[in-house]
């Protein structure tokens, strides 16, 4: 084409020139990778070859190079970005006195009749204050906005930021069926998650063993004396004392029938009986099995007073109590014809 001759014969003329400012290193490693895009170009790999371009250009902006560049982006459709190209090659062009200013121009002119647009706009309601929106990861600036903005052809996304609002992404696509489009922004993205509602929170409950040691009661063999119902300490006490009575009493009567089946015992043995030979006559025989019965129930009344005494005791003693001190004095005591218990308390 008449117009790729043009542009292959403007830029031989001149090979992309060092820029002022760049050192030594960019302008070499600029020359090699013109001369690798030059090459990849040749051979057909145009996408690797605009890579080539783009880093060169990137190193050490030129005439030269940039033509080549927008000249690549063109073959590979990337129409806005060979536009873009070609204008900054004219600017560059201008600025140095170049006469491939004109040739720049007329390609960009050429594809500027085939540039598909995205517009960017902002519901004016919208606070502006820290508000950045990026289209391809690219700041569109505020005095874009609402301008049909050249972009290639393909998908584009578009990332709206705010201070205290979350970042919101939407999206748009272009082609040739769809040359135009729009991407409205009407609101921002959500507050980010407070923290204080996080902290405010309710706690997690309190463990099973948290609640069994607040609603258990501590268990202990020995009543807590200083907490205890003091007119139920000393209920017991008086109920220790009754029951240590009654068995007293029956320690007592063991006494009392012991001593009468001693004395039956004896006076069988005295005359119907015969101690040596172990003989009785019929009232002897009956002498002694009341003196039997006698003894038996002597044992039953010690047996059942010693357990009432103990029982008594035990109610006595452990009774819950407030002030003061209780004692409980159990002491064998002689008695006639045989023994007894002495009960004495104090409380």
């Amino acid at each position: 084409m008449r117009r790729s001759i043009i542009v292959l014969l403007t830029i031989a003329l001149s090979a992309p020139g060092p820029a002022f400012g760049q050192s030594k290193d960019d302008e070499v490693r600029a020359d090699a990778m013109f001369n690798a895009g030059k090459a990849l170009l040749d051979a057909g790999q145009y996408v690797d070859a605009c890579a080539k371009f783009a880093e060169s250009s990137r190193l050490s902006p030129g005439v030269g190079v940039t033509l080549y560049l927008a000249d690549c982006y063109e073959r590979i459709g990337r129409v806005a970005s060979a536009w873009t190209a070609f204008r900054s090659a004219e600017g560059l062009a201008r600025a140095r006195g170049d006469k491939r200013a004109e040739v720049a121009q007329h390609r960009a002119q050429i594809l500027e009749a085939k540039l598909e647009r995205l517009t960017v706009s902002v519901a004016p309601t919208l606070p502006t204050d820290g508000l950045r929106i990026l289209l391809d990861g690219t700041t569109v600036p505020q005095e874009e906005w609402g301008l049909a903005n050249p972009v290639d052809p393909g998908d584009h996304a578009v990332v709206v930021t705010s201070p205290g609002h979350e970042a919101r992404t939407l999206t748009a696509h272009v082609d040739a069926s769809n040359p135009a489009a729009t991407i409205r922004i009407d609101a921002l993205g959500a507050p980010p998650p407070s923290t204080s509602a996080v902290d405010s929170k309710p706690g997690p409950p309190p463990s099973a063993t948290a609640v069994a040691t607040e609603a258990t009661p501590s268990l202990s063999a020995t009543p807590d004396v200083s907490t205890a119902d003091p007119s139920t300490g000393k209920t017991r006490r008086w109920s220790g004392l009754g029951a240590g009575g009654l068995g007293a009493l029956g320690l007592g009567a063991g006494v009392v029938l012991g001593l009468i089946a001693k004395s039956r015992q004896d006076a069988s043995n005295s005359g119907p009986c015969d101690a040596a030979t172990d003989r009785c006559s019929g009232a002897g025989l009956a002498q002694r099995q009341d003196a039997f019965g006698f003894a038996t129930a002597s044992t039953a009344a010690f047996i059942a007073g010693g357990i009432a005494i103990a029982g008594g005791a035990t109610l006595f003693l452990t009774a819950p109590r407030s002030t003061g001190s209780a004692s409980l004095v159990v002491a064998p005591a002689p008695m006639v014809g045989g023994g007894g218990a002495i009960l004495h308390a104090c409380f």
